[in-house]
């Protein structure tokens, strides 16, 4: 409990593979809204066990594309100039709504390290290809150093 004029301060706790781990954020609270919660987990991916992300991928394109900007997938895929990329754009939609929308029912799954890196660099090219690499980017925190 706070007394009066004490500022709350913040932690998350993170379970993986049966062990906790809790992280501090002091009085800046980490989590501002749930879309901003998800870019958080694809930034913060390698320390996850990996499991989530696909159903993470998903829920941002669906949110940002679909929902707010009336892209359906089609369209995402299109913007890529080359067959090959359109088909491993294809396979990055497909990988995500599968591994967001089955229950591996008590089964450990987890994509290897390199594929999720892959995927990762496809999810970029979406937001390059569709002129939003400026979204991508400040959801990323990229360029937020200003230099002097």
């Amino acid at each position: 409990m706070n007394r009066k004029g004490e500022k709350s301060q913040f932690w998350i706790l993170r379970k993986n593979n049966k062990v906790s781990a809790i992280h501090f954020y002091g009085i800046n609270n980490p989590i501002q809204s749930s879309y901003e919660l998800l870019w958080r987990e694809i930034k913060e991916w390698e320390n996850n066990s990996g499991i989530t992300i696909q159903n993470t991928l998903r829920r941002i394109l669906e949110n940002y594309f679909s929902i707010l900007g009336s892209k359906r997938d089609d369209v995402l895929i299109n913007k890529f100039s080359t067959q090959e990329e359109r088909e491993i754009c294809r396979s990055l939609l497909s990988w995500a709504n599968e591994g967001s929308h089955t229950l591996p029912d008590d089964l450990f799954i987890e994509a290897p390290d390199g594929t999720i890196t892959k995927y990762l660099e496809v999810f970029k090219n979406i937001f390059s290809h569709t002129e939003n690499i400026g979204h991508y980017n400040m959801m990323m925190g990229i360029g937020e150093e200003i230099e002097v």
